[in-house]
């Protein structure tokens, strides 16, 4: 007796890659394990094609697909040519923003996450054998605050203060998190700027700064995260204030 074989249960369409999309996976390989150096050139279009054994429509839809994630760059004429590049967090930016906007995330939501990763690089910073160096390194930047530089250089010096917190913490993860998330509203944060127009050379905003360093290089990081939380909240209030509901969409979010 003979037993039928179960019925198909419905699946997923496979989807089978094309040529561009294979050609593309195997030089981005390359580029990300480092047997392509950042600043090198790939080899000329007619050498890939006989690699690949592709066309040239299909190895240029390849090299569009890796300019469109900022692995390459690519010069047209009769010098230019394909070269590796690093990719940014404005990549991972771009893709996050249009997730965001599609749920509506509002704009205050992405300041409160924001306001949440800065305590841990204070926390994590102090964990660090150099924590009294990497604290008076930040504090140069911020000494660079003055009275009389406008938003946009506040929002600058801001900026590099982050991106050395961050780095000095010394965890990739949050350093890239937080740069994309900074990246998605980098131009509301000039607004976030001009509402602190007050405190762009304001001592007690410096003392501020210089508490939460203090804290840092005792190594007291449980302390230093939970003060800089506090000054984050009050400032992310001033922030939810002025954006009200505003979402992503609402914004003018702007990808290199």
């Amino acid at each position: 007796m003979t037993t039928s074989a179960p019925p198909l249960t419905p699946a997923e369409p496979v989807h089978v890659p094309k040529t561009a999309e294979v050609v593309a996976q195997a030089i981005r390989n390359q580029i990300v394990r480092g047997e392509i150096a950042e600043g090198a050139a790939l080899p000329s279009e007619a050498d890939l094609m006989v690699h690949f054994g592709v066309s040239r429509p299909s190895l240029r839809e390849a090299f569009r697909i890796l300019e469109s994630e900022k692995l390459i760059t690519v010069r047209r004429g009769s010098r230019g040519g394909a070269r590796a590049t690093r990719p940014d967090v404005s990549v991972a930016a771009r893709y996050l923003g249009l997730l965001m906007q599609f749920d509506e995330v509002m704009l205050s939501d992405v300041f409160e996450a924001r306001s949440m990763f800065e305590p841990l690089a204070l926390r994590l910073l102090a964990r660090r054998e150099n924590r009294e160096e990497a604290a008076q390194s930040l504090m140069l930047i911020i000494d660079e605050l003055v009275i009389g530089i406008d938003a946009r250089q506040r929002m600058d010096i801001w900026s590099r203060f982050y991106l050395e917190l961050f780095n000095l913490a010394g965890n990739k993860t949050l350093q890239l998190l937080y740069g994309t998330l900074t990246e998605v509203v980098r131009h509301e944060l000039l607004d976030a700027m001009v509402l602190e127009d007050d405190n762009s050379g304001n001592p007690n905003w410096k003392k501020t700064i210089i508490k939460a360093m203090n804290l840092v290089a005792d190594g007291r990081g449980d302390e230093a995260a939970d003060y800089w939380m506090k000054q984050m909240l009050m400032l992310e209030a001033k922030v939810q204030q002025a954006h009200q509901r505003r979402t992503l969409i609402d914004a003018t979010v702007a990808f290199a």
